[in-house]
Formats: C-alpha cells, structure tokens, sequence
C-alpha cells in the first residue's frame, strides 16, 4: 500500500493573520456558558470552537512553516503542527483536544456533555493564544 503523502498549501505572513482573524471570529462564535445552554447549542459552540482551533492552527504553521496543511486527514495536521517548534508542539495537545470532540459535535446524534464544552472552550482559547504569540 501506497503511503498518503501530506497535503499542504503555501501560505505567507498574510495568510497567517487572515486565518488568525478567522480563528477570532469562530472563537466569539464559541463562547457560551456550557452549563446553561441546551444540547444543541453547546453542539454549535463546539463546532465553532473546532473550526476556531483549526484556523488557528493554520495560522501558527503559516507564520513558522510558510505552509499550512489542506487535506481532510486530521493526522497530517497535528504532524505539521507538530513541526513548528515548541509553539507548535503546545498547539498540537489543543488542536488534538478539539479534534476528539469534533465527530460527536458535528456527525453524531448526541450533543457534547457540559465537561466536553468546558474542555473544548479551554483548548480553544489556550490555541488562540498561542497562535497570537506565534
């Protein structure tokens, strides 16, 4: 079997403060208080949260890499996350938190619980900090 190349696009200082503003506005899009919302809003709060910690993400690589990655192999992010020095190494632990909530999020019938929400927030906004000091 053929071994699955990593799927990247070049990207420039630009680029990273484009997908650093994206990361900003699903992030304001995420924030709720998980104990008082219903199921189906904490699904949305997370899936925002998700998109917010994968534009981060993206920005970090763009800023230390010149390259972000662009398959749907999530795998292949946090390796090339992973590559971007120790800030990339602390964004990889959040961009992987976010990632185990993502399919029940967004695919499965079953909203996150609270701790899942609170978990996912914490990751999110622990990403955008280290995206914005990258």
């Amino acid at each position: 079997m053929a071994k699955r190349t990593s799927r990247t696009q070049p990207c420039d200082p630009r680029d990273a403060a484009q997908r650093y503003a994206q990361a900003k506005a699903f992030a304001a899009l995420a924030e709720l208080d998980p104990e008082s919302a219903d199921g189906p809003t904490r699904s949305a709060a997370v899936s925002n949260a998700v998109l917010a910690g994968i534009a981060a993400a993206d920005s970090v690589c763009c800023r230390r890499l010149g390259r972000h990655a662009a398959g749907d192999d999530h795998q292949q992010a946090l390796a090339l996350i992973e590559e971007a020095g120790v800030v990339g190494e602390a964004a990889r632990r959040h961009l992987e938190t976010l990632l185990s909530i993502k399919h029940k999020a967004q695919y499965e019938g079953v909203d996150p619980t609270v701790t899942e929400a609170k978990r996912a927030l914490r990751a999110m906004r622990s990403i955008l900090k280290l995206a914005s000091q990258a």
